[in-house]
């Protein structure tokens, strides 16, 4: 196998939380400005962003013929904080949000416009505020990111609903068939699967996953009990080692990223303040642009789902179904289509400021093109390599660098503001917050229903964190 990015020594991944292409970025070019490079040549010069004409219904009687009730999309967030409260992403909600009552195809007409109802099911006060896309002005460092490197506008999550099937497929190419969190909570068993830090160990290859709190445990290694290892322990780390390892230019080939998910969130799931998640970009730009190691770093910024979020592109047809266990799997579905497009930011000093990509090949972008990538670039053989036929399909990242010498500008982005609005602990849990408590009950043999079933603010989850950690210091 050929190795790719030879230029590239360290590969980061951020994932962040529950957010639409064209929620953060939709605006993030003019109607009719052309990006600096497209990829691949030829394919539309412009990005396919959001237009003010653009619009949901906000009466279901739409879909038997009624009233059209049209609210349209705007042109900045009201708040910091929007949506307000947290949208559905269930499997069935995400499927009512694609294609309202109609049938799963994708020559169903009014594809893209259930949004809004399916908000007014949650929401009792301004369903219109899922449709709310924030200005550059509001995420300056996401867009400023963007565009001064690479953003895709043709990225979509791996599976259309929620968080732990999509980072599933983020760190092992499968859901193992769930289509959603959990039945009611999730059992990590349900996830027993080998990923992608599994194989990096198994070839000798470095790797760390960094988490941004040091009371919740990583979600990442929650979800997998093949993580649980106690002598994987030291690959587990705070968001300060990852710092100092930029530092000191001594980041392992493979880092990932998670924000707070709990206690001063920075995650961006609706409606954690977007201002702290734009806030966290900026420490994870600032540690690698300013690390003896910049030139070699390649960054990925990217979200698990959409979280609900209004985008307006028919996710495609063509996924890759990627094990037995998934064909079907839960609900029948057989994971051949893709969920709601996410933005994904690239950053390097190889990439062209202004380039919008998208895949070189008849599958798009998904989660699973950074484990595809991975492999090509470790040269991962194909008996070591994770076995799902998504990762095997995926287009892989190494066209996105395109210039033969490293860029020596940064971009002028100045350290945002540090004031952001926190969620009261007297408020009521969201369901990863309740899933983190669920995976660690099970992981230490506790009984994750009756853990789960006390967890009625999200002081009792600090509160169940802060005696998980009195209890292994003892």
């Amino acid at each position: 196998m050929d190795k790719i990015l030879d230029q590239i020594e360290h590969v980061v991944v951020v994932m962040l939380e529950n957010r639409s292409l064209d929620t953060l970025l939709g605006w993030l070019y003019a109607q009719g400005e052309r990006p600096n490079v497209v990829l691949p040549a030829g394919s539309p010069a412009t990005f396919d962003g959001l237009r003010p004409d653009m619009w949901n219904p906000s009466d279901p009687g739409f879909y038997n013929g009624g009233p059209t009730a049209q609210v349209f999309v705007k042109q900045s967030a009201s708040q910091p904080t929007v949506p307000d409260p947290d949208p559905q992403e269930t499997f069935d909600n995400v499927t009512y949000q694609i294609f309202g009552p109609g049938p799963v195809s994708p020559l169903t007409p009014n594809t893209m416009k259930g949004f809004v109802i399916n908000y007014a099911t949650t929401s009792t006060q301004d369903a219109s505020q899922v449709l709310e896309g924030y200005s550059t002005a509001q995420l300056p460092v996401l867009a400023a990111l963007a565009r001064s490197y690479a953003v895709s506008d043709a990225w979509f999550a791996s599976v259309p609903t929620q968080t732990w099937p999509n980072r599933a497929f983020a760190h092992a190419g499968t859901s193992n068939g769930n289509v959603n969190n959990g039945d009611a909570i999730p059992d990590p068993f349900d996830w027993d699967v080998p990923t992608i830090f599994n194989v990096l160990e198994s070839q000798g290859d470095s790797w760390s996953v960094y988490t941004d709190t040091t009371l919740v445990p990583s979600l990442t290694r929650a979800m997998f009990p093949k993580l649980w290892d106690p002598w994987l322990d030291s690959h587990f780390e705070g968001f300060g080692a990852f710092v100092d390892a930029c530092e000191k230019d001594r980041l392992p080939r493979y880092s990932f990223i998670e924000p707070s998910f709990l206690t001063e969130p920075n995650d961006m799931h609706p409606p954690h303040d977007t201002r702290a998640g734009d806030a966290f970009l900026y420490s994870i730009w600032k540690a690698i642009s300013t690390s003896p190691g910049w030139a070699k770093t390649l960054l990925i910024i990217t979200f698990d789902e959409h979280g609900g979020c209004f985008d307006h592109v028919l996710p495609p047809f063509n996924a890759m179904t990627p094990d037995q266990a998934s064909s079907p799997g839960k609900e029948g579905f057989r994971f051949d289509r893709f969920g709601i497009r996410v933005p994904t930011v690239i950053v390097s000093p190889y990439i062209a400021a202004g380039t919008v990509f998208r895949s070189p090949t008849d599958t798009p972008y998904d989660h699973t093109s950074i484990l595809a990538t991975l492999r090509d670039w470790l040269g991962i053989p194909a008996s070591a390599m994770l076995p799902s036929a998504r990762i095997a399909k995926a287009p892989t990242l190494d066209a996105i660098l395109t210039l033969s010498d490293a860029r020596t500008d940064l971009p002028n982005i100045a350290a945002p503001l540090g004031h952001y609005d926190r969620p009261a602990l007297t408020a009521p849990p969201n369901d990863l917050q309740k899933s983190l408590v669920a995976a660690s009950a099970r992981r230490f043999g506790l009984d994750p229903k009756a853990a789960v079933a006390s967890m009625d603010t999200r002081q009792h989850i600090v509160d169940f964190f802060k005696r998980r950690l009195s209890h292994a210091a003892s």
